[in-house]
């Protein structure tokens, strides 16, 4: 199976293809240890658990938001894809024929090199939504319980690995890097629907803003393309809910 996969040094980028020996039960990831085993060790990739908990592996694979870990090869040999590509406010299509598999970095984040891009505005952006448990009891040694009930309501939430799939499909954190993106907000609303968590009001402040849950286009790709399928825009459209509520409220105070 022929790998085609977009290089970058630093300066320039361009496309290497490679030959790779296909064995049952391979992975994208397992293909891409053999090209920098046996064909070009300067191959860049990032990777840790190998098995979809760590989320490290997250890249453009056939122009789909995929984890490389958890992809086989065998499941997308020869697949056709056409993917919309945000370009501003409107769509245009990407299409990949089914002749080799495509293997590019992560969208909408800057890269360092080859299939390695740099987290940190991902990251900056999940830190400041404080993701961070601030209970409600009085007494800390107190063991604060919860419903089967509510812990549904968080659950999904909380199964977020922090792959940045999500990030690299948004078309508005394509446009605009000031938007808080999908991760951050769905993690946002893990903390603020847990009925331990006493900060929900500072929560909501955080978000109500103009780069944040109201930026949205709930055009749902990061549900779409989510391995653990958290559901970003619920979250999102659950806390624009909460923020006209809450500001009815206090007009009619």
């Amino acid at each position: 199976m022929r790998f085609k996969i977009k290089r970058f040094d630093g300066e320039k980028s361009w496309f290497d293809a490679f030959e790779v020996r296909v064995k049952p039960h391979m992975s994208v990831l397992d293909g891409l240890f053999q090209i920098q085993d046996e064909l070009d060790s300067s191959l860049a990739f990032r990777y840790s658990c190998r098995g979809g908990v760590c989320g490290s592996s997250a890249m453009l694979i056939n122009k789909k938001h995929r984890l490389a870990c958890r992809t086989q090869v065998s499941e997308i040999a020869g697949e056709w894809v056409i993917s919309p590509f945000p370009l501003g406010t409107v769509a245009v299509p990407r299409i990949k024929t089914g002749d080799y598999i495509l293997i590019e970095p992560l969208p909408n984040l800057p890269v360092i090199r080859d299939l390695i891009v740099d987290l940190a505005p991902f990251f900056d952006h999940y830190e400041y939504i404080r993701p961070w448990f601030e209970g409600n009891s009085s007494n800390p040694m107190q063991e604060a319980f919860m419903s089967q009930a509510d812990i549904r309501k968080v659950d999904r939430y909380a199964a977020c690995i922090l792959c940045g799939l999500c990030y690299g499909t948004c078309p508005v954190s394509a446009r605009d890097k000031d938007f808080l993106g999908p991760a951050a907000l769905a993690k946002a609303w893990r903390f603020y629907a847990d009925t331990r968590n006493r900060n929900t009001e500072e929560i909501l402040k955080r978000v109500d803003l103009k780069m944040g849950i109201w930026a949205c286009d709930e055009v749902y790709r990061c549900v779409e393309v989510c391995p653990k399928q958290v559901p970003p825009t619920n979250a999102i459209t659950g806390f624009m809910r909460k923020a006209i509520v809450h500001k009815l409220k206090t007009i009619l105070r």
